[in-house]
Protein backbone atom coordinates (compact mmCIF):
# COMPACT_ATOMS: atom_id res chain seq x y z
CA UNK A 1 0.00 0.00 0.00
CA UNK A 2 1.19 3.50 -0.79
CA UNK A 3 2.78 5.48 2.01
CA UNK A 4 2.24 9.21 1.68
CA UNK A 5 5.18 10.44 3.73
CA UNK A 6 8.30 9.01 5.28
CA UNK A 7 7.42 10.83 8.48
CA UNK A 8 3.76 9.87 8.38
CA UNK A 9 0.87 12.19 9.23
CA UNK A 10 1.01 14.77 11.95
CA UNK A 11 -0.26 14.20 15.45
CA UNK A 12 -3.53 16.11 15.10
CA UNK A 13 -6.76 14.19 14.51
CA UNK A 14 -7.53 16.28 11.42
CA UNK A 15 -4.13 15.54 9.86
CA UNK A 16 -4.45 11.83 10.54
CA UNK A 17 -7.98 11.73 9.17
CA UNK A 18 -6.90 13.39 5.93
CA UNK A 19 -4.00 10.99 5.51
CA UNK A 20 -6.34 8.10 6.19
CA UNK A 21 -8.76 9.23 3.47
CA UNK A 22 -5.85 9.58 1.02
CA UNK A 23 -4.66 6.10 1.99
CA UNK A 24 -8.12 4.62 1.36
CA UNK A 25 -8.38 6.45 -1.97
CA UNK A 26 -5.03 5.02 -3.15
CA UNK A 27 -5.61 1.49 -1.87
CA UNK A 28 -6.42 -1.13 -4.56
CA UNK A 29 -9.17 -2.58 -2.34
CA UNK A 30 -10.54 -2.64 1.21
CA UNK A 31 -8.12 -2.16 4.10
CA UNK A 32 -7.83 -3.53 7.62
CA UNK A 33 -7.05 -1.81 10.91
CA UNK A 34 -3.62 -3.43 10.85
CA UNK A 35 -2.84 -2.01 7.39
CA UNK A 36 -3.91 1.47 8.45
CA UNK A 37 -1.89 1.22 11.65
CA UNK A 38 1.22 0.20 9.70
CA UNK A 39 0.89 2.76 6.90
CA UNK A 40 0.02 5.71 9.15
CA UNK A 41 2.51 4.64 11.82
CA UNK A 42 -0.06 4.85 14.59
CA UNK A 43 -1.18 2.30 17.20
CA UNK A 44 -3.97 -0.08 16.15
CA UNK A 45 -6.29 1.53 18.71
CA UNK A 46 -5.76 4.94 17.06
CA UNK A 47 -6.32 3.50 13.58
CA UNK A 48 -9.52 1.81 14.74
CA UNK A 49 -10.79 5.02 16.35
CA UNK A 50 -10.08 7.08 13.21
CA UNK A 51 -11.78 4.55 10.94
CA UNK A 52 -14.88 4.38 13.11
CA UNK A 53 -15.09 8.18 13.43
CA UNK A 54 -14.99 8.59 9.64
CA UNK A 55 -17.44 5.72 9.21
CA UNK A 56 -19.91 7.47 11.52
CA UNK A 57 -19.84 10.47 9.16
CA UNK A 58 -20.18 8.38 6.00
CA UNK A 59 -16.65 9.05 4.71
CA UNK A 60 -15.68 5.41 5.31
CA UNK A 61 -17.76 2.26 4.86
CA UNK A 62 -17.21 -0.54 7.38
CA UNK A 63 -18.12 -4.20 6.99
CA UNK A 64 -18.77 -6.69 9.73
CA UNK A 65 -15.57 -8.58 8.88
CA UNK A 66 -13.29 -5.75 10.00
CA UNK A 67 -12.46 -4.23 6.63
CA UNK A 68 -12.99 -0.67 5.50
CA UNK A 69 -13.34 1.16 2.20
CA UNK A 70 -14.21 4.61 0.91
CA UNK A 71 -17.72 5.60 1.97
CA UNK A 72 -20.59 7.13 -0.02
CA UNK A 73 -20.18 10.65 1.38
CA UNK A 74 -16.55 10.81 0.24
CA UNK A 75 -17.59 9.58 -3.23
CA UNK A 76 -20.21 12.33 -3.49
CA UNK A 77 -17.73 15.05 -2.50
CA UNK A 78 -15.08 13.68 -4.90
CA UNK A 79 -17.57 13.62 -7.76
CA UNK A 80 -18.53 17.26 -7.17
CA UNK A 81 -14.88 18.33 -7.11
CA UNK A 82 -14.09 16.43 -10.32
CA UNK A 83 -17.11 17.88 -12.10
CA UNK A 84 -15.98 21.38 -11.15
CA UNK A 85 -12.50 20.92 -12.58
CA UNK A 86 -11.69 19.99 -16.16
CA UNK A 87 -8.77 17.72 -16.97
CA UNK A 88 -6.95 20.68 -18.50
CA UNK A 89 -7.38 22.72 -15.32
CA UNK A 90 -5.95 19.85 -13.28
CA UNK A 91 -2.95 19.33 -15.57
CA UNK A 92 -2.19 22.98 -16.35
CA UNK A 93 0.09 23.77 -13.36
CA UNK A 94 2.19 20.66 -14.04
CA UNK A 95 2.52 21.46 -17.75
CA UNK A 96 3.42 25.08 -16.95
CA UNK A 97 6.07 24.03 -14.43
CA UNK A 98 7.75 21.65 -16.88
CA UNK A 99 7.87 24.29 -19.61
CA UNK A 100 9.42 26.77 -17.19
CA UNK A 101 11.96 24.25 -15.91
CA UNK A 102 13.31 23.33 -19.36
CA UNK A 103 12.43 26.57 -21.17
CA UNK A 104 10.78 24.51 -23.92
CA UNK A 105 7.25 23.81 -25.15
CA UNK A 106 5.23 21.20 -23.26
CA UNK A 107 1.89 19.91 -24.53
CA UNK A 108 -1.11 18.11 -23.08
CA UNK A 109 -2.53 15.67 -25.62
CA UNK A 110 -5.97 14.06 -25.51
CA UNK A 111 -7.10 10.83 -27.16
CA UNK A 112 -10.33 11.19 -29.16
CA UNK A 113 -11.70 7.66 -29.08
CA UNK A 114 -14.65 8.39 -31.39
CA UNK A 115 -12.30 9.39 -34.23
CA UNK A 116 -9.27 7.39 -33.10
CA UNK A 117 -7.16 10.50 -33.36
CA UNK A 118 -5.54 12.84 -30.87
CA UNK A 119 -5.29 16.58 -30.43
CA UNK A 120 -3.35 18.94 -28.24
CA UNK A 121 -5.64 20.69 -25.76
CA UNK A 122 -3.12 22.80 -23.84
CA UNK A 123 0.41 24.09 -24.35
CA UNK A 124 2.92 25.97 -22.27
CA UNK A 125 5.90 27.62 -23.94
CA UNK A 126 9.37 28.53 -22.82
CA UNK A 127 11.06 31.68 -24.06
CA UNK A 128 12.83 29.85 -26.87
CA UNK A 129 10.95 29.96 -30.16
CA UNK A 130 9.91 26.87 -32.07
CA UNK A 131 10.80 26.55 -35.75
CA UNK A 132 7.51 24.78 -36.48
CA UNK A 133 3.84 25.42 -35.76
CA UNK A 134 1.68 23.51 -33.28
CA UNK A 135 -2.08 24.06 -33.41
CA UNK A 136 -4.37 23.22 -30.54
CA UNK A 137 -7.58 21.22 -31.07
CA UNK A 138 -6.53 19.96 -34.51
CA UNK A 139 -7.05 16.23 -35.18
CA UNK A 140 -3.70 14.43 -35.47
CA UNK A 141 -2.73 10.89 -36.39
CA UNK A 142 -1.72 8.47 -33.66
CA UNK A 143 0.60 6.68 -36.04
CA UNK A 144 3.48 9.16 -36.14
CA UNK A 145 5.31 11.10 -33.48
CA UNK A 146 6.09 10.52 -29.82
CA UNK A 147 2.73 11.93 -28.69
CA UNK A 148 0.73 9.57 -30.91
CA UNK A 149 2.80 6.51 -30.03
CA UNK A 150 2.61 7.26 -26.29
CA UNK A 151 -1.18 7.01 -26.59
CA UNK A 152 -1.43 4.26 -29.19
CA UNK A 153 0.87 1.83 -27.36
CA UNK A 154 -1.44 1.69 -24.35
CA UNK A 155 -4.72 1.05 -26.14
CA UNK A 156 -6.15 -2.49 -26.36
CA UNK A 157 -4.33 -4.61 -28.96
CA UNK A 158 -7.36 -5.02 -31.24
CA UNK A 159 -7.90 -1.26 -31.26
CA UNK A 160 -4.21 -0.68 -32.04
CA UNK A 161 -4.39 -3.03 -35.03
CA UNK A 162 -7.49 -1.34 -36.41
CA UNK A 163 -5.83 2.06 -36.19
CA UNK A 164 -2.61 0.82 -37.78
CA UNK A 165 -4.41 -0.94 -40.65
CA UNK A 166 -6.42 2.14 -41.63
CA UNK A 167 -3.45 4.54 -41.51
CA UNK A 168 -1.92 5.29 -44.91
CA UNK A 169 -0.09 8.59 -44.49
CA UNK A 170 3.68 8.95 -44.61
CA UNK A 171 5.49 10.86 -41.89
CA UNK A 172 6.23 14.53 -42.62
CA UNK A 173 9.82 13.51 -43.35
CA UNK A 174 8.65 11.04 -45.98
CA UNK A 175 9.40 8.01 -43.82
CA UNK A 176 7.44 4.99 -45.03
CA UNK A 177 5.30 2.92 -42.74
CA UNK A 178 6.95 -0.20 -41.34
CA UNK A 179 5.14 -3.52 -41.51
CA UNK A 180 2.29 -4.16 -39.10
CA UNK A 181 4.47 -6.64 -37.21
CA UNK A 182 7.35 -4.17 -36.94
CA UNK A 183 5.09 -1.35 -35.74
CA UNK A 184 3.41 -3.60 -33.16
CA UNK A 185 6.85 -4.61 -31.88
CA UNK A 186 7.82 -0.93 -31.60
CA UNK A 187 4.63 -0.14 -29.68
CA UNK A 188 5.23 -3.06 -27.32
CA UNK A 189 8.63 -1.55 -26.56
CA UNK A 190 7.01 1.84 -25.89
CA UNK A 191 4.56 0.13 -23.54
CA UNK A 192 7.34 -1.66 -21.68
CA UNK A 193 9.52 1.42 -21.23
CA UNK A 194 6.64 3.80 -20.57
CA UNK A 195 7.57 6.57 -23.02
CA UNK A 196 8.16 7.37 -26.70
CA UNK A 197 10.72 9.52 -28.52
CA UNK A 198 10.48 10.66 -32.13
CA UNK A 199 12.49 12.72 -34.59
CA UNK A 200 10.65 14.76 -37.23
CA UNK A 201 7.77 12.34 -37.75
CA UNK A 202 4.70 14.45 -36.97
CA UNK A 203 6.20 17.94 -37.22
CA UNK A 204 9.12 18.85 -39.49
CA UNK A 205 12.34 19.50 -37.58
CA UNK A 206 10.79 18.52 -34.26
CA UNK A 207 11.96 16.16 -31.56
CA UNK A 208 9.32 14.84 -29.17
CA UNK A 209 9.41 13.05 -25.82
CA UNK A 210 6.05 11.81 -24.53
CA UNK A 211 4.50 9.57 -21.89
CA UNK A 212 0.89 8.40 -21.55
CA UNK A 213 -1.69 9.87 -19.20
CA UNK A 214 -4.52 7.74 -17.81
CA UNK A 215 -7.83 8.47 -16.15
CA UNK A 216 -10.32 6.14 -14.48
CA UNK A 217 -11.49 4.80 -17.87
CA UNK A 218 -8.11 4.12 -19.46
CA UNK A 219 -5.87 6.17 -21.75
CA UNK A 220 -6.70 9.87 -21.50
CA UNK A 221 -3.86 11.22 -23.63
CA UNK A 222 -0.22 12.13 -23.19
CA UNK A 223 2.27 14.63 -21.83
CA UNK A 224 4.78 15.71 -24.46
CA UNK A 225 7.80 17.99 -24.61
CA UNK A 226 8.87 19.19 -28.03
CA UNK A 227 11.89 21.15 -29.21
CA UNK A 228 13.83 21.57 -32.48
CA UNK A 229 16.12 18.69 -33.43
CA UNK A 230 19.12 21.00 -33.59
CA UNK A 231 18.56 22.27 -30.05
CA UNK A 232 18.97 20.43 -26.76
CA UNK A 233 17.32 21.73 -23.56
CA UNK A 234 19.40 22.31 -20.46
CA UNK A 235 19.24 18.62 -19.52
CA UNK A 236 19.95 15.19 -20.95
CA UNK A 237 17.30 13.16 -22.76
CA UNK A 238 17.36 10.68 -19.88
CA UNK A 239 16.58 13.43 -17.38
CA UNK A 240 13.75 14.76 -19.56
CA UNK A 241 12.28 11.29 -20.02
CA UNK A 242 12.33 10.70 -16.26
CA UNK A 243 10.62 14.03 -15.61
CA UNK A 244 7.97 13.52 -18.29
CA UNK A 245 7.15 10.06 -16.95
CA UNK A 246 6.92 11.26 -13.35
CA UNK A 247 4.71 14.21 -14.26
CA UNK A 248 2.44 12.13 -16.50
CA UNK A 249 1.99 9.71 -13.57
CA UNK A 250 1.17 12.66 -11.32
CA UNK A 251 -1.50 13.93 -13.72
CA UNK A 252 -2.87 10.39 -14.06
CA UNK A 253 -3.30 10.12 -10.30
CA UNK A 254 -5.13 13.45 -10.23
CA UNK A 255 -7.43 12.19 -13.00
CA UNK A 256 -8.31 9.08 -10.99
CA UNK A 257 -6.23 6.48 -12.82
CA UNK A 258 -6.21 3.06 -11.20
CA UNK A 259 -2.64 2.24 -12.34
Amino acid sequence: MTKHSDEGPGTSSISRALYLLALLADAPGPVTVKQVSTDLKVPPSTAHRLLNALAAEGFVAASGSGIYRIGPRFYRISARVIQAMSQVTIAQPIVDALAAKYNETVLLGRYVAADRTMNFVYRADGSQMLTYQIDLHRPLSLYWGASGKAILAFLPDDEIEQILLRERALSVSGEKQPSLRARMAELREVREQGYAISEGQKLPGARGVAAPIFDAKGVFGCLCMTFPQERMPNASIDAIVKDIMEKSDEISRFLGAAR
